[in-house]
């Protein structure tokens, strides 16, 4: 859990006004409250990921402490009609929102590299291919026979080590190009903004393969040069 974002610091403040509440009002609980409180406050902290646990199981117990300062329900003070109506209007609303496929599509063209892979899919690209962080997940749905280099799944590659090696190259440290070096990466897709993109751009040793508005895909050059040899001579084999 990175305490240095906003969901960090109120996720941490949630917890430690929960324990000081605890000592002020001193409420009482079920012990499969509190177990269930902890086992998602502990679970959040190892990955942020797991807030989905944390806010189901700390909800009942923040309403509780919160109805002390809130008047009793009074079914006489109910307003049927307008419940109804605001009901109503959620659901149509709900109804009128809600994305077409068309429109779905869209957002997963300005986010992910959807062209960059009907690219991959068309032509031999040498690997092992390095890739950013956020494309890996969608690289293995639209393109399941290629290996990504990391995806979403940061806690996975942290085991390993490559959760960091791969922080070494997104932040261009001093290391960087060892890294690619030591993974034998021959190519990246990454996106058009990020600062390896700039480097490797003006790197003689890597090609620009491929770009758009979104992605930009590179190539080692003497690997590019060797492919391209490569084929040309399995052409020409065909043809004799």
């Amino acid at each position: 859990m990175p305490f240095d974002i906003p969901e960090g610091k109120l996720f941490l403040a949630l917890v430690v006004g929960f324990f000081v509440a605890q000592m002020l009002l001193r409420p009482i609980w079920e012990l499969a409250e509190l177990a269930l409180f902890l086992f998602g406050a502990i679970m959040a902290c190892l990955h942020a990921r797991l807030l989905m646990l944390f806010v189901p199981f700390f909800a009942p117990l923040f309403a509780t402490m919160l109805a002390r300062w809130l008047p009793p329900y009074d079914r006489k003070k109910e307003h049927y009609a307008l419940n109804a109506c605001l009901m109503t209007g959620m659901a149509v609303a709900m109804v009128w929102y809600f994305p077409t496929r068309a429109r779905l599509q869209e957002i997963v063209s300005s986010h992910f590299p959807v062209r960059a892979v009907d690219y991959l899919r068309a032509h031999a690209i040498p690997g092992p291919m390095y890739n950013t962080y956020g494309y890996g997940g969608y690289l293995i749905w639209a393109l399941p026979e290629q290996k990504v280099f990391i995806d979403g799944r940061g806690d996975l590659y942290e085991r390993g080590g490559t959760l960091s090696d791969y922080s070494e190259v997104a932040r261009l440290e001093t290391a960087a190009f060892a890294v690619l070096r030591g993974y034998r990466i021959q190519s990246c897709l990454l996106r058009r903004s990020e600062p390896l993109a700039t480097v490797l751009g003006n790197d003689p040793d890597w090609h620009k393969e491929y770009s758009d508005d979104i992605s930009i895909l590179f190539v080692r050059r003497n690997i590019r040069a060797v492919s391209d040899a490569m084929r040309e001579s399995a052409t020409i084999g065909r043809k004799e």
